[in-house]
């Protein structure tokens, strides 16, 4: 994941430095700060030997810029450091890197991160990033090397590279046949009995092939299911402890229940008790407070009066005046005690405490549903064993394929000894081996690819629908490249509009990196800008809903939306957030 960006002299920065963090980061800031030559930095940085150097990145008065990216890996930190100089009439940049602070090599950093995610960075550079050139670029990431290279087919690719040559070589060897062999009767019947036992193998090695195949989606099911239950497992698990420490906290205010009721019932129950008291303590403290002020009102009569009664007038002597300041004066300190013993403000404390728990009742979800528990661990032995099998009938098949290939070549060479005429024929039997070769390695190939794609096309096809439900049918080609149906007829990428083109590049991407791939981020310039209200908010949803999303863990996105950017954030704080490029981001 990526931790920092600075650069320094990079076009319109003299200096920046940019923290990044994990989640959705909406980067607000107006057209011509410098948006887009960011995300050009950091794609330039990550990606040497792949994305060329381009002087006029360097900041006009200065002789080179540079570009730092700190990236957070399973091996630590790395520090990815480019300079881009001027030579005279030419450009010269230089590469280096650390890892923990100790020095990587060039191909190193390379094979590292290949590894951590599961891509080359060629593939990664055009699918993490989508900056404003690859929007313009036609040509897709090579979706088929990539994804030959994630399901361990690149020796069939290599296979096919190599049947090319190796055709040419067979028709050259066609019109130059020479040469004469001679065989018998006997070696030619020996070799189609033999031949015809192989297609037996061959046929039960395929059904073989199939059926694993069908053993391993079944066990991946499986897998995903015990998966699946495992998590809504956890997701009640966390439910009960959650509910579990707002009852202790509603005990805690309120006392232990009397019954078994509910977290709703038990705080307003609690509630209701409590205001009930408040009100009752206040009424008492109001009543007290005037009996309190009317015996201060008395005595201090009875004092101001001197030997006369204050009410009938009389005359008083010592003793009984002073009787009658005593009287009053154990008056006001009972009726003080009793205002102190009925203060109603603790009372009114707990209210609060017990209305800050009823907010949190309220906001607590329904409980999840478990379902029935799977062994996880069986599930993926299972995935494993089912692996192995198809691992080991995928061998036995290409044995005996080649087995029959090669029989058939020795048959040819047969027919041809026992007849000269027939020289030929072998020759362009070959060069028919040789091209039905290329033909099943291409087959092959494409339905792996075919099984593999699909699950992703429709996931593509899915996110492109909530955004245009009224343009379904987006098809997703093992190269790459797009289209859509349109009543039976297809829609080339090409003639898509520019804001269909933004959306559909953008949802090949963030499911091919969370479906293919370990990448843990993606950038991207401007997704928002391309689109009509309704479906900017519907992509700008989608984009903060990621956040949430296993696998991607970082999502960073440049716009000038800032309104629908702060909604967002405001709707899931600390995992979406708002940052602004403001211009003293720039010289």
């Amino acid at each position: 994941m990526i931790r920092r960006v600075r650069l320094e002299n990079w076009r319109a920065y003299r200096q920046l430095d940019l923290p990044v963090y994990p989640g959705v980061t909406f980067l607000v800031a107006a057209n011509g700060v410098g948006k887009t030559s960011l995300l050009e930095a950091v794609r330039w940085t990550l990606s040497p030997g792949v994305v060329p150097g381009d002087r006029t990145v360097i900041r006009h008065g200065h002789d080179e810029a540079t570009a730092t990216v700190t990236l957070l890996s399973d091996h630590g930190e790395l520090e990815v450091r480019r300079v881009m100089r001027r030579h005279g009439s030419r450009e010269l940049s230089s590469f280096d890197v650390t890892l923990n602070g100790r020095e990587l090599d060039e191909p190193d950093f390379g094979r590292m991160l290949a590894e951590a995610w599961s891509a080359d960075l060629a593939f990664v550079s055009k699918t993490a990033f989508l900056t404003e050139d690859l929007r313009v670029e036609e040509a897709e990431p090579d979706l088929r090397a990539h994804l030959c290279q994630v399901y361990s087919l690149d020796e069939l690719q290599r296979a096919l590279a190599e049947i090319g040559p190796a055709l040419s070589q067979a028709n050259r060897e066609v019109k130059a046949a020479r040469g004469e062999l001679t065989a018998s009767a006997e070696q030619l019947n020996t070799a189609r009995q033999e031949r015809a036992r192989l297609q037996v193998r061959l046929e039960a090695a395929r059904s073989e092939v199939s059926a694993a195949r069908q053993r391993h989606a079944d066990a991946l099911r499986a897998a995903d299911q015990a998966l699946a239950a495992q998590r809504l497992r956890a997701a009640a698990a966390a439910w009960d402890e959650r509910s579990a420490r707002l009852r202790q906290g509603i005990e805690g205010v309120t006392g232990p229940p009397t019954d078994k009721a509910s977290l709703e019932q038990a705080v307003r129950r609690a509630k209701l008790t409590v205001r009930q008291a408040v009100e009752t303590a206040s009424t008492e403290q109001a009543r007290l407070s005037a009996r309190l002020e009317a015996v201060e009102e008395a005595l201090t009569s009875l004092r101001a009066a001197g030997a006369q009664c204050p009410v009938c007038l009389r005359a008083l002597d010592g003793p009984s005046r002073g009787r009658a300041e005593h009287v009053h004066s154990e008056s006001l300190t009972a009726i003080r005690e009793q205002l102190q013993a009925v203060d109603p403000r603790p009372l009114v404390e707990r209210l609060r405490k017990i209305e800050a728990l009823e907010l949190r009742v309220a906001a607590l979800p329904e409980r999840p549903v478990p379902e029935e528990p799977g062994d996880l661990d069986t599930a993926d032995a299972d995935v494993a064993t089912a692996e192995a099998d198809l691992d080991r009938a995928a061998r036995d098949l290409t044995e005996l394929e080649v087995a029959a290939r090669l029989a058939d070549e020795h048959i040819d060479q047969i027919v041809t000894g026992l007849a000269e005429t027939e020289h030929l024929t072998r020759r362009y039997r070959e060069v028919a081996l040789f091209e039905a070769a290329e033909k099943a390695l291409n087959s092959t190939i494409s339905s792996v690819l075919g099984e593999q794609l699909a699950p992703l096309a429709s996931e593509v096809n899915r996110r492109w629908q909530t955004v245009f439900p009224d343009r379904p049918n987006l098809k997703l080609m093992p190269d790459g490249t797009m289209s859509r149906d349109a009543g039976g007829s297809p829609i080339a990428f090409t003639a898509f509009s520019a804001g269909e083109k933004m959306v559909a590049r953008l949802m090949m991407r963030l499911t091919t990196l969370l479906v293919t791939t370990k990448v843990p981020f993606c950038w991207v310039d401007e997704p928002l800008e391309h689109l009509d209200p309704r479906s900017r908010h519907l992509v700008g949803s989608m984009l903060a809903h990621l956040s949430t999303t296993p696998g991607l863990e970082q999502l960073f996105v440049t716009t000038y939306e800032e309104p629908l950017a702060r909604r967002l954030a405001e709707f899931q704080p600390g995992r979406v957030r708002v940052e602004y490029l403001r211009t003293e981001h720039v010289a």
